[in-house]
């Protein structure tokens, strides 16, 4: 098969299911103007979260901002209030049961009683190959003895640090899908019943549909919040609500830094052995600004898309993945230096 009956094998499907099943609604814009629209966006303090606050406010949108720190989402007010239709600071932990309750009966103060849209905007990220992170080191386990004795309580078969990876991932579920599923549940109601065209938009990644070496309990948590949005979307369509996932490939922002595997910085484990700070693999090349993020992400959920894969190109790698995943694999291994 020659390469143009490749690509035209692989384009036709992705046009046919942009044309014929993706929901596009211009409309919504009709009913819900812009400088009427109620704006909600969890983890809006920095990157594409802060970005989004600076979309919104341009158009005059009344927008509440969520996150832990509160000096960085004062400051953002500070800087749009002059340009929003208003623009609120809701101070709170999306990971605290009670925070989020408090979250969203403020958010609903600020905005009057009503919401148009929930952005879930907030994420972690892992970096760390699982292995390094759990502590398995092949080569102790190569060198050790063959001879089994009765008591032998196979320690160099024991990974040393199996806590790190299990509390790596319980922090990272918590964050990625657990406080998205708990947003939901809070601010459904109000988007049902006080809306025109309620949209929920999470911010997923490329992570949630394609495995990447170094990223592996990120793309586990990504996978989970894709699966039960999906789902959602089509519980919720016959109410009215719009459910919307974006996911970005890789973006130029600093959450790569906070990432959960990594030592925190001033902690007694930072550096304190005089070791170099961790390489992080994969690369930022031709990596998305925040802001064109930002904007693709206001753009979907003005059309009601129900996935929107950025940059538009990564449209194909999810669908070499289905005809020859080996590649896909192959692409992902050469990306993160694993070939």
């Amino acid at each position: 098969m020659s390469v143009p009956s490749i690509i035209a094998a692989l384009a036709i499907p992705i046009i046919l299911d942009r044309v014929l099943f993706r929901s596009k609604d211009p409309a919504r814009t009709s009913r819900i103007p812009h400088s009427k629209e109620r704006v909600v966006i969890i983890g809006a303090s920095s990157g594409i979260g802060s970005e989004l606050a600076r979309v919104y406010a341009q158009r005059n949108a009344h927008v509440v901002v969520v996150a832990r720190r509160l000096q960085l989402l004062e400051e953002l007010v500070q800087e749009l209030s002059p340009v929003a239709g208003s623009i609120h600071v809701v101070q709170g932990d999306v990971t605290s049961p009670e925070d989020v309750r408090r979250i969203t009966v403020e958010s609903l103060k600020a905005l009057q009683g009503g919401i148009d849209t929930l952005i879930i905007c907030a994420g972690a990220i892992s970096v760390l190959p699982f292995e390094e992170l759990a502590g398995i080191d092949a080569a102790k386990a190569d060198n050790a003895p063959t001879t089994l004795e009765s008591d032998a309580d196979f320690s160099h078969l024991m990974p040393t640090n199996p806590q790190a990876a299990l509390e790596a991932s319980v922090r990272i579920m918590n964050v990625n899908y657990h406080a998205p599923l708990n947003l939901t549940s809070h601010f459904l109601p109000a988007l049902t019943r006080t809306s025109a065209a309620g949209n929920i938009v999470v911010v997923s990644s490329m992570a949630g549909k394609l495995g990447a070496p170094t990223r592996s309990i990120y793309c586990a948590s990504k996978h989970a919040a894709q699966g039960f949005f999906d789902a959602l979307g089509m519980e919720v369509e016959r109410t009215g609500v719009h459910v919307g996932i974006v996911s970005p490939g890789t973006v130029d922002t600093d959450l790569r830094q906070s990432a959960v595997d990594l030592p925190k910085p001033g902690s007694s484990t930072a550096g304190s052995d005089g070791s170099e700070p961790k390489k992080i693999a994969g690369t930022k090349k031709g990596a998305m600004t925040a802001r064109a993020c930002a904007e693709g992400i206001v753009r979907g959920s003005d059309l009601r898309q129900q996935e929107v894969v950025m940059p538009w190109f990564y449209s194909v790698s999810i669908a070499l993945n289905l005809i020859t995943p080996g590649l896909v694999r192959w692409l992902a291994k050469k990306k993160y230096g694993y070939l």
